[in-house]
Formats: C-alpha cells, structure tokens, sequence
C-alpha cells in the first residue's frame, strides 16, 4: 500500500512537470507563432501604405497632366467643329481641375471659370448621354457642396421626368455601364426624389444580370482595351457614391471581376492576348492600361507620354476609393512564376445565356505574351458588327526598359493591312509560343471581296528579316519569332501604311491560299541565332497535304505536335495538339494556375502564391467574398 501511495505521488509529480513543460513550451510556441504573426501584418501593413502613397502620387500625376489641358481652347474648339459629345473632352479636364483646387497646381486654374464652363456645356448640350454621365456624376457627388446653385439644379433635374427617363437607355456594353450605373449612382446616392422609380429598379435588376452574366458566362465585351474603361468608370460612381450597401457590393463583385481580367492578361503595361473591342499596340497607353497603371503601375514618367484620350480614364479610378484585390497585384505585374496558359471563353455579346461563344488562349513568360481567338462565323459583315475590333492574334514582346512594347498581329485584311480584326476564313491554332494559320478563300469569299492575302505585321524598327531556309526570323528584344508563310507570292511591305502605319512593316503571303506557322522563342531558352537555326532544324513541318487537304503539321521549337485542317466552308479548322483533338464544347470562363472560373459555376477563384486563395461567389441575394 506504501508503494502504491509512493508510486502514485511519484506518477503524479512527473505528470505535473510534464504538463507544465508542455504548457509552457506550448505558450513558447503559441508566443513565438504570435509574434511572427504580427511581424508578418506589420510587413503587410506597411507594403499597403507604401503602394497606396504609391497610389496617391499616380492620381495626382494623372489630374495634373488632365488640367493642364487649356480648357477654352478645348470649349471653342468643339463649338467650331459641332462636335456632339463635347462632355467626353471637357468633362475629363474640368474635374481634373476641381480636384487638384488644394494642391499646388490648383492656384494655376480660376475655378470661378471652370464653374461657368460647365453651367454654359449644360445649357447648350443638355442631353444625358452615356460619355457624359461617368464623369458628370463624379463631379457632382464630389463637389455639389462647391458648385452653384443653379448646376445643382441641373443635376436635381436629372432625376425628374422626362430626363430620368435617360438613365435606362440602351446601347453597347460600354455604353450601358456609363449612363445605367452612373444614373443608378445618383438616384441611389443623392438623397432627391426620383421621378420614376422604376427606373431606379430597372437599372438594379439589369446591373444584377450582368454580375450573374459574368460570373457564369463571361462578358461579351471582354478585355476591351478601348472600352474597358468606360465600363469601370460607371461602376466606380456605385462603388464611391451609393447609400444602399447591397449596391455597393454589387459594383465591388463586378469592379474585382474586370480587375482580375485584366490583371491575368496584363502584360508589362499593354492589354495582352485577345480582345472583343480594340488591338492595344501601346505601353500603358490605352484606356485598360491606363487604369491598370493607376492600379498597379510604378514610374511616374509614364504620365508623360499617355496620350490624353487614355489619360483620361484614369481620371475616375484615380478618384475612387475602389482597390483591387491586393491577391491581383502580384499577377497584374507578372512577379508570379512563368510561363502560364490560360485558356478561356466567352459568350455572345448581348446574350445572357449563350456561353462558350468564343475560344481564347493565352500564353505568357517573361519576355513576351501571345494570345489567339477564334470565332464560330465566317461573317462579311462590315457594320452593326464588332468583327472588325477582335484582337484575333496578339503577340506582345516586353521592353526590358519598360517603354515600348513590341506587338504583332498575324491574320487576313479584310478590315485592314494592319490584321486585326476577324477576317472571314482566318482559322488559328496555338500551343505555347506556336501558332499555325491558314486562310483558303471559297467562292463566297472571293464574291465577298475578301482578299487573297494574310499579314504578319510588326515594329519596322526591328528591321527586315533574317532568312534560314524557309523561315523568316526577327530578333526583337528578347525573343526570336520565326515565321514560315505559304502563298503564291511572299514579300516585305515596308511600311504598311504611309498614314496610321507608317511604323510597321509587314510579311504579305498572297494568293487564294495562304498559310503561316510563327513560333516565338527566348533568348534566354534557346540562345543566340546559331543556336536557334539549330533548333529550328529539329522542328518538323510537313505540308504534303495541305494543297488536297489543308492539313499541315508542325513540330515545335518547344516540342509540341500541332496539327491543323483547314475548315473550306467553317470558321474554325480542326486541330489536334500532341494527339489530343482540340474540343471546344464547354471551355471554362478562366482555366489557369492564378484564376480560375468554371462555365455556369457563378466561383471567381483567385490563387495567390504568397497570399493563397481569393473568392468570389455569385449567389442569388447578391456576390459574397471568401
């Protein structure tokens, strides 16, 4: 009995120190995880306030440059020429001016001027149209408490019958999002009556279809570089100004979905990869680069060379207290691991059901990105149509000094010897860096006036070819693109244009059949020229078939198998790629390793490979975040 008694205290004593070691280690390392807790939130804080000062300084740069414009000039200007949407110039300058009123720049302007300038445009083009509103708005949710009275009447107004009427027109995507959410924003946010509130509804039910549009289907004006935005302009005025907090979240889910969009095919300061409405040529220097400069740019000098036409939209997200997802910004600079494929589809422009329309694919590494689009009609269609503003072919090669992107379009010239556009027959497939085109003319074609030749058209200043056998190879920056055309006759075109072209030269293959393979390697992966004629002895192209058939096959500089017949009377050849044929039949919205979203899912994933996982959720009473 003593020795139990003995062993139990013994037992006991020695538990007792255990657990206290444990407790106490437990404490060290709860201690320890906690102070690298906060060490991590202290770095991430203060990586937050140096790119939101980062931030500051690139709005102010933007509203600098705007109201530096001269604003009479610009007032007399369009009066001379009767120009019908004068807000879309005036507009952007007068609040640039508004904004900087308690900065330095700001003793440069008499306000007093800029008021009168903006009640006289009211009175003498009173109409509410959708260029006007995305900033019309802005100015009067940030400055009604400044402004006259009698333009805070014009904007009462606006609400009242028969112009609240207004706030619900129609027209293209673009157009929708100015004038719909902007209008949408005032009667939500100014706390006046609204004349007819079904206006009100209407306008919110139509702005919850195309969250649930996007979120299940994509957008039909996808990755416009041109448009964009536009859009997001509109958006930001819900986002900024709206009292309901229902819209707000629903500006927010749409905001992220354009941020994510553009961030994945972002491609060092041009919109990369294919395009429904615009072919982005410049370096931070279209309407989508613009903003995404302001999102995520870095040098200022940037600002001194963007033209106004693309400073200007800007302007709102330079305003705005809408931030993208801080999971984006690390993707939207290309500091995640490279190369990456993306491939993704889209549905029918106005469709709120019709999915997996149109088929992207998209390849990006750290010297260039390339992206191609296919489109189910061989249509001649010139107008009522955006055919003529697809990006079917982009190739954009990286400055190392950042400045001046190179970018190449390959396809037919039926809407101009730039190649862009969706030419009737232009048929594409792509693996990586590796592309086969072809265009057979039919008779319908030919009666069409579509014409017998297909353009590889790039920066004149990279000089003309180096010819190896029968491949056509361009050094530019870091890369090698190879070209192999087919045709009756292939020739240099230098340039392609005197007037908007003059700076581009072009490849021409002409006849009722052409064909190109383009394949486009690093430098830094294959080396110098020598190196690479070695390699490109290893491809393998066989076009035996393609004058009976339309077949030809290629072998890649990377290893690929691509394979394409030509479809004579479709829009789309078949393909198999390394023996897999090319199903088009429900493609994902997004399928990459940093973004993902699954056809009729309503889930926008995002992965981060330092900040994990980002979600967004389509639900019935609205988007959640996880």
């Amino acid at each position: 009995m003593k020795f139990q008694q003995k062993s139990y205290i013994f037992l006991t004593i020695i538990t007792t120190l255990l657990l206290s070691h444990t407790t106490s280690g437990c404490q060290a390392n709860n201690q320890i995880k906690l102070a690298e807790t906060s060490k991590i939130t202290t770095v991430l804080q203060q990586k937050s306030w140096e790119e939101d000062n980062k931030f500051q300084e690139r709005s102010l740069a933007i509203r600098q440059k705007l109201a530096a414009r001269d604003l009479e000039e610009l007032d007399n200007w369009w009066r001379k020429r009767n120009i019908g949407d004068p807000h879309k110039y005036l507009l952007p300058v007068i609040l640039a001016r508004l904004s900087v009123e308690g900065e330095p720049a700001g003793q440069l302007y008499n306000q007093e001027k800029t008021w009168k300038i903006l009640l006289q445009l009211d009175k003498d083009k009173p109409s509410i149209y959708h260029f006007r509103s995305y900033l019309d708005v802005r100015i009067f949710f940030l400055f009604r408490e400044k402004m006259p009275s009698e333009i805070l009447t014009s904007y009462k107004n606006q609400l009242q019958r028969p112009k609240v009427l207004n706030w619900i027109k129609t027209g293209t995507e673009n157009h929708m999002f100015m004038g719909r959410a902007s209008g949408l924003a005032l009667m939500d946010g100014s706390g006046w009556p609204v004349g007819d509130p079904a206006s009100e509804a209407t306008n919110e039910a139509w702005l919850r279809s195309e969250l649930n549009k996007f979120l299940t289907i994509g957008q039909g004006e996808f990755h416009s570089s041109t448009y964009y935005g536009y859009s997001i302009g509109g958006l930001l005025n819900i986002y900024d100004f709206a009292r309901d907090p229902e819209l707000k979240k629903l500006a927010k889910a749409m905001l992220d979905w354009y941020a994510t969009n553009m961030a994945l095919r972002l491609s060092w300061g041009t919109a990369g990869g294919a395009e429904s409405r615009g072919f982005d040529r410049n370096t931070w220097n279209s309407g989508l680069s613009a903003v995404a400069w302001i999102w995520w740019g870095d040098e200022i000098e940037v600002v001194e060379k963007m033209k106004n036409s693309s400073a200007r939209l800007a302007l709102a997200p330079a305003l705005s207290t809408y931030r993208p997802p801080e999971h984006l910004r690390a993707l939207a600079r290309k500091q995640v691991p490279l190369p990456f494929k993306l491939r993704a589809s889209h549905p029918i422009y106005y469709s709120y059901s019709q999915g997996n329309g149109l088929w992207e694919t998209f390849y990006v590494t750290q010297d260039y990105s390339l992206g191609t689009l296919l489109e189910p009609t061989r249509s001649y269609q010139v107008e009522g149509t955006i055919r003529a503003q697809y990006a079917t072919y982009k190739l954009v090669v990286r400055d190392p000094n950042g400045i001046n992107n190179a970018v190449v379009s390959l396809g037919g010239t039926y809407h101009g010897l730039q190649a862009t556009g969706r030419s009737p027959g232009d048929q594409y497939v792509q693996e990586k860096g590796a592309v086969i085109f072809q265009l057979i003319l039919n008779d319908r074609d030919l009666q069409a006036g579509v014409p017998g030749r297909s353009h590889l058209v790039l920066p004149k200043r990279y000089g003309e070819p180096i010819k190896y056998k029968d491949w056509y190879i361009w050094r530019i920056e870091n890369i090698w693109l190879c070209a192999r055309p087919w045709g009756d006759e292939v020739n240099l075109q230098i340039p392609v244009s005197e007037k908007r072209y003059k700076d581009y030269q072009a490849m021409v293959a002409k006849g009722r059949k052409t064909a190109w393979v383009t394949d486009v390697a690093r430098v830094a992966d294959v080396g110098e020229l020598a190196n690479l004629k070695q390699a490109l002895d290893r491809t393998e192209v066989d076009d035996s078939e393609w004058n009976s058939q339309g077949r030809l096959s290629y072998l890649s500089l990377a290893g690929d198998r691509i394979v394409m017949t030509y479809e004579q009377d479709g829009a789309i050849g078949d393909a198999v790629i390394n023996g897999e044929k090319r199903i088009l039949e429900n493609w994902p919205v997004l399928e990459s390793p940093y973004a993902k979203q699954e056809l009729y899912s309503g889930l926008l994933e995002v992965d981060d490979p330092n900040l994990g996982k980002w979600q967004l959720r389509g639900k019935l009473n609205g988007p959640e975040w996880e």
